[in-house]
């Protein structure tokens, strides 16, 4: 007796064929294909979607590209750093100490069994971490190995357990992850997945042939499968053969039996084998009563499935599951069924394979019994005969079952054959993801400032900082400080968020510091397109809207044009806001520009003695490494302690001694209360007045308390030899924390 070891679509409505299995017990193609376990699942939609980390877990079978999970084979366990930022004290206030905490990793996961051509994309939590290209979000380290069987030891495991404990894990291919930063992941490995390649092309004569070949099962290939493509598939939990060929059945409608101890696969709409005519029908031995010319069943409608729903792994979902649906309309059936094809197939495809699986379940409703003559002794099952069972009418059966009758005929158990659906094609709409980029954080543009204070609360030692990114994929910045000339780098300020921050397109030109500059206007080209700015009212502008830093001077501004994506024409200004008009007339083209309002603007608190001594600073995207940044030379001068320039400075003679004037200005906000005199914003009053001669040298400096000081005529005979027409004198106010303010020069 033969057998249909797998027959198409049965297994799938009907499910596992235990009817015969008893009759194959003890052959060694029935080993292989049932194995030796009562119950065994085949391939699941989800065998690979989730990460395991699970010693013994089987190595998965790879063919075509898959997107796979792995199984987590080695880990360094979690490594701390902990890193504490100091700021402030020694002049500038209480120290402040922050400790934070990061974690990383080095891990290794196995992807399946080798050799693999390659890896392409790699998914974190569901999120795209690396594309095709390589191009990957974090700076973490990460091999692949293919598998092969000549592959040496990954060096960072290697390093941990030892050169004599490290397995090359030689046949399986896997991935290694080193310094696997887990901040974005909640401290944790993520859920890795990976779109793994083996070998470019695939058919499914690659499966039976490697499944065949390592069960040591002879078989004849007679469905010509290498003809038919696969786009992947994976077997990745311990199942049996026939378990494991399961979905390419189903999907590609091929038949097995073996046939004297050979396993033949067969083509569902292959060619007749034969051709039975009416006579040869109902043999029976001589002497003996002849037999129904033919025994036929047919299956009630009830029985037949009226909708068949392929579920399966869509590569236009990035190898997510997805179904297809084929429905029958029909009012006496509603048997809806659900086959589970873990194989990669698009929308178009499965649908196609629902309509056939659908039609071929309708078109097979039919058994017929024939018992024939020895003369069909050849016939197998899985071949098709041509049949007249009814006068005038041929009908195309196919072999399910054949049983020797002794003495002398055959019986052949058949159904109609009703493979001419499977030309059947069908259209699908498609239903992708959203597609995925890795958006990388690229480089952190940072601006260090030296600027007067600009507010209140800032009156202690420290600088400003504002930095951004172009990138879509910046998520914010480090800024790391080099106390030993750029050798080693320490984390010392987090920028979590970006300034509007960007370039002048032109030059802006001088214009008033005492009122409205109404003529001059500049274009910027802001970093980030995303950043917007705003045209304001004028009395928005007094009460401190839209100041900026372009170049050294700290400006206001009422009119904000785009003018292009990312570009603002600005007008309508209040020039040399806190102190800098001494930086009007000294724009060019290409000025930093920083927006001063709106957040972005940080303000690290140093020591004291950090002014007046330059470091090196870098700005780390969030992702990328320190050694990529580039190396920024800055010194903090400490303006934001020194007081303005004085104003209105001016001379008189009081017979020969000069008396020199000057109105002080105040660094503070504070209103101004008695109408006379702004607050005075230091420790205590005091000035320097230096004299300079021609040549610009300093020959007397005179102090004060107030805002006057006299050059009496014996100094100036003494400085100049005589009396000089007229003296250049230069006027700083003092500040008890880092001395001379800001100076104001005139020829009095």
């Amino acid at each position: 007796m033969a057998t249909l070891v797998l027959t198409a679509v049965g297994t799938a409505f009907a499910g596992p064929l235990g009817a015969f299995a008893g009759a194959l017990v003890g052959s060694r193609i029935d080993a292989a294909l049932f194995g030796p376990v009562s119950k065994s699942e085949g391939p699941r939609l989800d065998d690979l979607s989730v990460q395991a980390s699970t010693y013994g877990q089987p190595v998965p079978r790879l063919y075509g590209t898959v997107r796979v999970a792995g199984n987590l084979i080695w880990s360094s366990g979690l490594v701390e750093t902990e890193t504490t930022k100091v700021q402030g004290g020694k002049g500038g206030g209480g120290k402040t100490k922050t400790t934070t905490f990061t974690w990383h990793v080095d891990c290794a996961i196995a992807l399946g069994k080798g050799p693999i051509t390659s890896v392409r994309r790699i998914w974190a939590d569901g999120k795209l971490f690396r594309d095709e290209a390589g191009v990957q979000k974090h700076a973490s380290a990460l091999r692949v190995y293919p598998g092969s069987e000549t592959q040496l030891p990954d060096p960072v495991i290697q390093a941990a357990l030892g050169p004599a404990d490290t397995p090359a894990f030689r046949g399986m291919a896997y991935i290694v992850f080193e310094h696997l930063e887990l901040g974005d992941f909640g401290n944790r490995i993520p859920n890795f997945t990976f779109e793994v390649v083996k070998g470019e092309t695939a058919t499914v004569a690659t499966v039976i042939e490697d499944l065949f070949s390592d069960a040591d099962i002879p078989f004849l290939d007679a469905a010509r499968t290498e003809r038919i493509d696969l786009q992947g598939y994976a077997i990745a939990r311990p199942t049996t053969l026939r378990s494991a060929l399961d979905p390419l059945r189903s999907a590609f409608f091929f038949d097995m039996a073996e046939i004297e101890g050979v396993l033949e696969v067969f083509p569902v709409d292959g060619t007749p084998t034969a051709k039975v005519p009416g006579g040869h029908l109902a043999a029976h031995p001589f002497g003996t009563d002849r037999p129904r010319t033919f025994e036929a069943k047919r299956t009630a409608d009830l029985e037949l499935p009226r909708q068949v729903t392929v579920q399966h792994l869509d590569p236009a979902r990035d190898f997510q599951a997805n179904s297809q649906r084929a429905r029958r309309s029909t009012l006496n059936s509603t048997a809806d069924i659900t086959v589970d094809l873990p194989l990669i197939l698009g929308a178009a495809e499965a649908k196609a394979i629902a309509e056939r699986m659908l039609s071929i379940a309708w078109a097979r409703r039919d058994a017929v019994t024939l018992q024939l003559p020895m003369l069909y002794l050849h016939v197998e099952p899985g071949m098709k005969l041509v049949t007249s069972l009814e006068e005038g009418r041929e009908r195309l059966l196919r072999v399910t079952r054949k049983e020797l009758r002794p003495p002398g005929t055959v019986l052949l158990e058949c159904e109609t054959d009703g493979s001419s659906v499977l030309t059947k094609g069908a259209l699908a709409a498609g239903a992708a993801v959203p597609a995925q980029k890795v958006l990388l954080p690229g480089v952190t543009v940072a601006h260090l400032l030296d600027l007067p204070m600009l507010r209140d609360a800032d009156d202690d030692a420290g600088f400003y900082v504002a930095g951004n990114g172009a990138s879509a994929g910046w998520a914010g910045a480090v800024l790391f400080r080099s106390r030993d000339g750029g050798i080693n780098y320490d984390p010392f300020l987090d920028l979590p968020t970006g300034a509007v921050i960007g370039t002048t397109l032109d030059a802006l030109t001088p214009g008033p510091a005492d009122y409205w500059d109404r003529e001059a206007s500049v274009t910027v080209a802001l970093l980030d397109p995303g950043d917007t700015l705003a045209s304001v009212m004028e009395a928005d502008v007094l009460n401190g809207a839209n100041a900026a830093l372009i170049g050294e001077e700290i400006v206001q501004f009422t009119s904000a044009t785009l003018t292009a994506p990312g570009q603002y024409r600005l007008s309508g200004f209040l020039r040399g806001r806190k102190g800098t008009e001494g930086a009007i007339a000294t724009h060019q083209t290409g000025e930093r520009f920083v927006f001063l309002i709106g957040g972005g603007v940080l303000r690290p608190v140093v020591e004291t003695s950090e002014i007046g001594v330059a470091r090196h600073f870098k700005a780390a995207s969030v992702g990328t490494l320190v050694s990529d940044a580039e190396s920024v030379e800055f010194t903090d001068t400490g303006r934001a302690l020194r007081p303005y320039a004085p104003v209105h400075l001016a001379g008189r003679r009081d017979g020969d001694d000069l008396v020199v004037t000057w109105i002080r200005r105040t660094r503070l906000d504070a209103s101004w209360l008695d109408g006379v005199d702004a607050p005075l914003g230091e420790e205590a009053e005091a000035y320097e007045v230096d004299i300079l001669d021609a040549a610009d040298t300093v020959v007397r400096t005179l102090s004060a308390t107030t805002s006057t000081v006299t050059y009496l005529a014996a100094d100036q005979i003494a400085d100049f030899g005589a009396v000089p027409v007229s003296v250049r004198v230069r006027v700083h106010q003092l500040s008890a924390r880092v001395g001379r303010g800001m100076p104001t020069e005139g020829i009095l």
